[in-house]
């Protein structure tokens, strides 16, 4: 590693300079941006540059001299470092100061965009102005210059050299074939050394921020500087979209965070097809949802740092109407938001993405500490993410063809929506956690799931008709109908059989008793009805655990007056009411809280859930359902 990159400069360090501080000049228009020329240099050299004035308007950008981005995490607010800028010092803190320093060239200048140098920060009006532009900065950039940080574990190039032999490996189908089979058994006695460069890799704060999707999520090339070494941001999203896709148990083992990458790679470039994969992306409330796991400095960050991707142009006239301004709260903002992307909507994404979990459910930052007193329909875009149920492209249609009919009082907070009670919630077990399916059970730890009790059960007995069985109910209320097998195909057309065989195989490796004061000679296993045990002969255990684990997260299980089973969030009580609502692909748990002077009935939104039974339009046939108004707040 260059010491030189290791250490600050001391030269540079704002302490040790004697010049005048730099004042920037007002921009001309909401077009104009700031572009940094970075003379040469290297070493100990100081870092030397000035600026100069673009314009984005459409009619200009074919004019402007090719220039590079530059994306990099800001790190510590303390700018104690300087760039010698129009001869004039530049406070700089210590990422971008490193990142200016490597990407520097040795014998040539070179024109960049950096955030911290070519917007004013100190100026509220002028960031709130210069954020709309970001994604156009980024999307006409020559290349994005991604800064990582330093390697101070000096892992940088064995990582490098991992990305690059993974990629020669899964591009060639026979190299492919042979690392599959040398990965899919006896990983728990494979070392994890060779995986720890990748694995520090994937947990580099750069990955977590929520500012790059649109920053690196466009179709313009990108270098990723980790230390001294160089790596293709390509290369490295076709490595973990393979991982991602093929490989979790191994992921698993060796930590390797791939998830994280593969959605970062093209979220802001509209699909090609309407519906591939990547579809759900067309919808906004969906992208914010989505993005939830990442890190700001601003909480209003998860609003205003998606306001350039493409979604918004397909929505309706309210969400195209957002603008930037920090001068506003965060919970004016998140109101606000939760107003335009319902009202025109056609559909309920922006309901589903109001989960509600208990109030010491663990958040992301410290700032999420406080409580908002958000609209129970309003989502909290701070709360880590869990699976939504509802997502723009499963095949569910709980509310049939019908579309959203709502109104929303913004002085009262009220939302006044349509829609039909089904049923009442009478029984609800635990909450169900992350590890709850997670791996196939050890000896040590058989019969701890909850499908201890219907394993045996005579109504699990699968008949001729697997779609009428309890277990098959079971199984599908635990992994949203498995839909995350193939969320592309018609809800009539799922493949039962798959769904059956492989939660049935899940069911026997399942099927020791498990009392952890018993021991281990004395475990006997769970009797398993005979055609279950046939099913599970040719089943997948794994593939049906790792979509109940997506799914089940932070939510329980519970069963309703009439019997219907339900998955429903982690709030959920006994006396919640199931609703269909209108337009709405998944029904919805009301809460009844009071009773107005006038004597409406109000309600808060519990959340989203899954109700096997209910998914295809099955609840305005339920016997005395009505459809009526309901007032939630």
């Amino acid at each position: 590693m260059d010491s030189n990159r290791s250490r600050p400069l001391e030269k540079s360090h704002v302490g040790n300079s004697r010049g005048k501080l730099f004042v920037y000049k007002p921009l001309s228009d909401d077009h104009s941006v700031r572009f940094l020329v970075l003379q040469p240099g290297s070493g100990s050299d100081p870092l030397v540059g000035s600026l100069q004035l673009g314009s984005l308007a459409s009619a200009d950008i074919g004019q402007l001299p090719p220039y590079e981005a530059i994306s990099y995490v800001w790190g510590s607010g303390s700018r104690q470092y300087e760039l010698t800028c129009d001869g004039a010092v530049l406070p700089l803190t210590q990422s971008i100061y490193d990142a200016l320093n490597r990407v520097r060239l040795p014998d040539q200048p070179r024109r960049l965009w950096a955030d911290q140098v070519c917007i004013n920060q100190d100026d509220i009006p002028e960031r709130s102005q210069q954020v709309k532009l970001m994604n156009l900065v980024y999307r006409n950039a020559k290349r994005v210059l991604v800064w990582l940080g330093r390697d101070p574990d000096g892992v940088a190039e064995e990582a490098g050299q991992t990305i690059r032999h993974l990629d020669g490996v899964f591009r060639d189908e026979k190299a492919h074939e042979e690392f599959k089979l040398a990965h899919e058994e006896n990983l728990a006695l494979q070392s994890s050394e060779p995986w720890v460069p990748l694995a520090k890799l994937t947990k580099l704060p750069w990955f977590q921020r929520i500012w790059i999707v649109q920053e690196i999520g466009t179709n313009a090339p990108a270098t990723l500087y980790w230390g001294d070494t160089e790596m293709d941001w390509d290369t490295l999203s076709h490595v973990a979209a393979v991982l991602n896709e093929r490989y979790y148990h191994l992921r698993t083992r060796f930590l390797l965070n791939t998830s994280s990458i593969r959605y970062l790679h093209k979220r802001f470039v509209e699909p090609d097809t309407e519906y591939d994969h990547d579809h759900n992306r067309g919808n906004f409330a969906y992208e914010l949802h989505r993005a939830r796991h990442l890190l700001g400095n601003d909480p209003r960050d998860h609003i205003y740092a998606f306001l350039g991707h493409y979604s918004i142009s397909k929505a309706g006239k309210e969400l195209q109407g957002l603008t930037v301004d920090y001068s506003k709260s965060v919970r004016d903002i998140y109101i606000d938001v939760a107003v335009r992307a319902l009202r025109g909507a056609k559909d309920l994404v922006a309901l589903s993405a109001a989960h509600h979990g208990k109030p010491l459910m663990k958040r992301r930052a410290s700032w999420a500490n406080s409580d908002l007193e958000l609209p129970s329909w309003a989502p909290d875009w701070r709360h880590l993410p869990i699976h939504i149920l509802g997502s723009p492209t499963v095949p569910h249609r709980a509310s049939g063809d019908t579309k959203p009919d709502l109104t929303i009082d913004e002085a009262s907070r009220v939302m006044r929506i349509r829609g039909v009670r089904v049923d009442v919630v009478e029984r609800t077990s635990w909450t169900i956690y992350g590890t709850a399916f997670q791996k196939i059970p050890s000896p040590a730890t058989r019969g701890t799931t909850p499908f201890k009790p219907v394993s045996s059960s005579s109504a699990s007995s699968p008949p001729q008709d697997h779609r009428k069985s309890a277990f098959f109910a079971f199984i599908q209320t635990l992994t949203n109908a498995c839909t995350g097998i193939d969320r592309s195909r018609p809800y009539s057309s799922i493949p039962s059989e798959e769904w059956l065989t492989s939660a049935a195989a899940y069911l026997r490796a399942n099927s020791m008793s498990s009392s952890p004061s018993s021991p281990s000679s004395s475990r006997k296993p769970i009797p398993v009805h005979a055609a279950i045990h046939d099913l599970s002969l040719t089943g997948d255990p794994f593939k049906w655990s790792h979509e109940a684990v997506l799914v089940t997260r932070y939510r329980r299980f519970a069963v309703t007056r009439r019997g219907y089973f339900v998955l429903g969030p982690d709030a959920l009580q006994t006396g919640d009411v199931v609703v269909v609502l209108r337009g709405g692909k998944v029904p919805f748990l009301l809460r009844k809280v009071s009773v107005g002077g006038d004597g409406e009935e109000r309600w808060v939104l519990v959340g989203e859930c899954y109700v096997h039974g209910l998914m295809d339009g099955e609840g305005w046939d339920v016997e005395g359902a009505e459809e009526e108004v309901f007032a939630v707040q």
